[in-house]
């Protein structure tokens, strides 16, 4: 699908037509991801796991345990108590790398090199920092960026709207994609997570994790190579084109809200929730602007926390997957916190986003449970598009902000 330019080029839509041209970008690469699935889904059916960590940048948390993926995704979710030797050296790593390595990032990249797994690299190639572990995977997926992956130029100098991240994102669905299509080929459907927001969705996992590596109950077809990876690039595609058609008012009236917190040099607190917002929430440019708060209304943990460390009145950007949580509006209003809402959809009333009575609501677009391609023959759809709508939404409120403090138009 051809790109189409706004009447007028904001920098949210800039960013967001990089996001499209990303996508675009990604499918041309099909055969990458092909051949890397083949060779990972060769290495699993003969024992070998397939490893990522929580803390790895966002890579590992949007990859571990979540709606749509694979079960036994991590070196500590085996499907049984023992392998052999020569199992454990069919080991596959996932490292995906948005900014500069940490000393995290560096020690699970180094130890998983040395024990002679097969490396996936995920990440800007030519960025200095990160180009030395690009050089050593057996595969690496390129963002195509160097040392700077923000893609909107405003007049002047600056340069907003990072997307390393979001790339990583789409490239780690489509090798997840392209692994398990590799694995129906050769009659094998592996256990993948239902949605815990579903009712039997911790039965589900439960029946799986640490039990069990394939299916044995579900009949699925062979898929063909490159078909689901495309279904699920395409899906995202089409809610990205749904967010700059019918969301852009609303993420304009937030980047403005929050260019106005920025010129009072108070910072923006982004109530998060999920896995991949861990993951870059105020970590590069918006550590200057954000401050990150872990918020899963219904842990009274987390609540207490946003209580007690986040400032009474401050504007709040909350960063939701499915709904809102009926909790939520007044425990807003408790701290008097100004609160813009960018969330997916849900089935019950009480939860509906429409309902919360946000000033500023983002819909991201998404079906509740958090999966979006069908396979045939399987129960539930597969391939979570939370993590990457939420960043693509978040980077364009912020772009939108960075340019209304700066009074900047973007550069043509």
């Amino acid at each position: 699908m051809p790109l189409t330019r706004a009447a007028e080029t904001t920098a949210a839509t800039a960013y967001l037509d990089a996001v499209l041209l990303a996508c675009d970008r990604a499918l041309t690469n099909m055969p990458a991801f092909i051949t890397a699935g083949e060779t990972i889904a060769d290495r699993h059916i003969r024992g070998g796991a397939i490893g990522t960590y929580w803390g790895n940048q966002s890579m590992g948390p949007e990859l571990y345990g979540r709606s749509g993926g694979m079960v036994n995704i991590g070196f500590d979710r085996i499907w049984k108590k023992e392998r052999t030797p020569a199992e454990i050296g069919l080991d596959v790593a996932i490292l995906g790398f948005d900014r500069t390595p940490t000393a995290a990032d560096r020690k699970w990249f180094e130890e998983d090199k040395k024990r002679g797994c097969m490396m996936v690299g995920l990440g800007p190639r030519l960025h200095p920092d990160v180009a030395p572990y690009a050089a050593q995977c057996d595969v690496f997926l390129d963002t195509g960026f160097g040392g700077d992956d923000r893609v909107v130029s405003l007049v002047g100098t600056a340069r907003v709207g990072h997307v390393n991240h979001v790339i990583n994102a789409l490239h780690g669905w489509m090798l997840t994609a392209e692994t398990v299509a590799a694995l129906t080929r050769r009659g094998k459907m592996p256990c993948m997570w239902k949605s815990y927001g579903w009712p039997d969705g911790k039965d589900w996992g439960n029946k799986y994790l640490f039990k069990q590596q394939f299916h044995d109950e579900y009949q699925v077809p062979p898929q063909p190579a490159g078909q689901l990876a495309r279904r699920y690039v395409e899906a995202i595609r089409g809610l990205v084109v749904k967010l700059k058609e019918d969301e852009l008012a609303d993420i304009r009236t937030a980047g403005q809200w929050v260019g106005e917190e920025m010129k009072a040099a108070r910072k923006v607190v982004v109530a998060w929730e999920g896995h991949m917002p861990e993951g870059y929430v105020a970590l590069r440019d918006d550590r200057d602007w954000c401050t990150s708060s872990q918020l899963h209304l219904w842990l009274d943990s987390q609540r207490e926390e946003h209580r007690k460390n986040t400032p009474d009145g401050a504007l709040v950007i909350r960063l939701g997957t499915y709904g809102l949580d009926p909790v939520g509006p007044g425990f807003f209003k408790d701290k008097s916190q100004r609160w813009i809402l960018v969330t997916g959809e849900h089935t019950k009333p009480e939860y509906k986003a429409e309902n919360a009575g946000a000033p500023i609501y983002i819909a991201l677009g998404f079906a509740f449970g958090d999966a979006c391609v069908s396979i045939e023959g399987y129960p539930i759809p597969v391939f979570a598009p939370s993590g990457i709508m939420q960043a693509v939404a978040y980077e364009a409120i912020l772009s939108e902000a960075v340019a209304h403090r700066l009074g900047a138009g973007v550069k043509q």
